[in-house]
């Protein structure tokens, strides 16, 4: 797909991007080859979240056992009703994926992430479904926040957050001229693979809020931040004795610790 089809289709259709929706298509067949290589579809259900005008849609139906896609803007679901007329393995949904409740199971999740709601996506994929594997395309800034390390600037309680449910990799990163329109940014493209933490809701709950407080008071040190945090109801004390029993020292900030001391942390304050 290039500029020419993209320009063709919507005006076959009377369809225009929208900065709401955050709509910028892929013009580019390398990287669109790339990403589905990357996917690898073959054989599994397959599930896509805002296909736009299907650049990569068509490539994931031709080879997964069946393709489910969630498309909020009514004239592009317009367009892949007509794209994929006939076609069995095919299942269209007019909706907001955010408020869609989808009975079926998927072990595969692709999508180009509007930056405007990708975090409320990715944590609705992580905390509501299970599937084993996610295929993002999001803004640069944004992909290197998900897959940084513990004491780098980028580095927050997303992407701890995020690392609880799954491995993170950034795959390559795509230049504004593989879109139509032409973002402002660049964008990142990575795999999220799912592992399994064995914790039960209690603990996943407790968890994220001590990493929520912890990150609350980023310039804090870590006793003063759980301590006073809004978030979390904790005394001193308690936070004193398990960072102790971690040995973790009180004087470090949030940006210091990684997911294996978050979790450490949350099962000795569970103790306690």
């Amino acid at each position: 797909m290039n500029k020419a089809d993209i320009l063709q289709i919507t005006g076959e259709y009377g369809l225009a991007p929208t900065k709401k929706f955050g709509q910028n298509f892929l013009i580019n067949d390398d990287i669109i080859d790339r990403i589905i290589s990357h996917c690898k579809p073959e054989g599994r259900k397959v599930l896509e979240i805002g296909p736009g005008l299907g650049a990569i849609s068509r490539g994931l139906a031709e080879r997964a056992e069946s393709y489910t896609a969630v498309e909020i803007d009514s004239g592009f679901y317009r367009y892949l009703t007509d794209l994929f007329s006939g076609r069995d393995n095919v299942k269209l949904i007019h909706g907001d994926y955010l408020k869609v409740k989808l009975d079926e199971k998927f072990p595969l999740v692709v999508s180009n992430l509007p930056y405007y709601c990708a975090s409320e996506i990715l944590f609705k994929i992580a905390e509501e479904t299970c599937a084993e594997d996610l295929f993002i395309m999001v803004q640069k800034e944004m992909g290197e926040r998900m897959a940084s390390s513990a004491g780098t600037p980028e580095y927050g309680a997303m992407t701890v957050s995020l690392s609880y449910y799954f491995d993170i990799r950034l795959l390559f990163h795509v230049s504004g001229e593989c879109f139509y329109p032409k973002p402002d940014v660049k964008s990142s493209f990575l795999h999220l693979k799912r592992v399994e933490r064995g914790y039960d809701e209690s603990f996943t709950s407790l968890f994220h809020l001590i990493v929520k407080s912890a990150f609350w008071g980023r310039r804090k040190t870590l006793v003063k931040s759980l301590s006073g945090s809004p978030h979390l109801q904790l005394s001193r004390d308690i936070i004193e004795r398990a960072l102790e029993n971690c040995k973790i020292e009180k004087t470090l900030r949030a940006e210091n610790l990684g997911l294996a001391d978050y979790i450490r942390l949350t099962e000795e304050i569970i103790k306690i």
